[in-house]
């Protein structure tokens, strides 16, 4: 008998050979992936999480895997699992990084760079493109992921200009658009922002997508989508899975964790 569960929503962000700060080691990440295959998880496309947040999608299992920043890494290590396990994924692109390394990629084929965060941080003004993803690859992984906005420049202003948020909000739909990626969804850099800069991204967005831990049910409310950020590790995993799919388990244990 289907029903209405809640939906866990996973963010990654670096897949590399060695585990680090906000990275997930690629051994570890193949079997978390092959865990939520084997317990029968349906990896959720953003058009079906809609679907499930508005009640018009009935499921047991659920997950979103989604990926914040664009790396590079994304294309190599997590594409290939993801493709194999024939498991869905999403990835929120800051737009500016994308269009500064599709440029310097286009120009001279570079070479990707594996990199830990504080290092891939350094090299994006360094060399955008071998870190960061370009548009090519982005469209050779549509047939696993989909892609939404993570801002404009992701409020780091490497590249010489200033944004205000209406410009991040703007810019990011606007080339989104014409690259044929979701235009509804945003997720906040950082996970930061404040009641004024929601209500300008409402003239924008519809759905918006944090850092903060907690549950998804179908209640027609996605201004403040959850999400968990993923530990290197395959047996904290199947307990997140267990207590977030469950409604009652997830809010009791956020009362608890604070």
């Amino acid at each position: 008998m289907s029903y209405y569960p809640s939906i866990v929503v996973l963010m990654y962000h670096h897949i590399l050979p060695r585990a680090g700060f906000i990275t997930i080691s690629m051994d570890i990440f193949q079997q978390q992936m092959e865990l939520i295959k084997k317990l029968n998880y349906k990896t959720l496309s953003l058009e079906e999480f809609k679907l499930f947040k508005e009640g018009k999608l009935k499921i047991k299992k659920g997950v979103v895997i989604t990926f914040d920043d664009g790396w590079r890494d994304n294309y190599y290590y997590a594409y290939p699992v993801l493709k194999k396990l024939e498991l869905k994924g999403t990835i929120f692109l800051p737009t500016e990084w994308i269009e500064e390394a599709t440029q310097k990629y286009i120009n001279n084929k570079v070479r990707f760079n594996p990199l830990p965060h504080s290092e891939a941080k350094k090299q994006v003004v360094k060399d955008p493109a071998s870190i960061i993803l370009n548009w090519k690859e982005i469209d050779k992984m549509r047939d696993v992921f989909c892609f939404a906005s993570h801002s404009h420049s992701h409020r780091d202003f490497y590249f010489g200009k200033k944004y205000s948020w209406e410009e991040e909000f703007y810019l990011s739909k606007e080339i989104l658009n014409k690259k044929g990626c979701n235009i509804d969804s945003f997720c906040w850099p950082r996970g930061k922002y404040t009641s004024n800069i929601l209500n300008i991204g409402k003239q924008f967005y519809k759905y918006f997508w944090t850092t903060e831990r907690g549950i998804n049910i179908p209640n027609g409310k996605v201004d403040k989508i959850k999400r968990i950020a993923v530990k290197n590790s395959v047996s904290w995993l199947k307990k997140q899975l267990l207590i977030f799919s469950n409604p009652i388990l997830g809010t009791l244990y956020n009362k608890i964790k604070g």
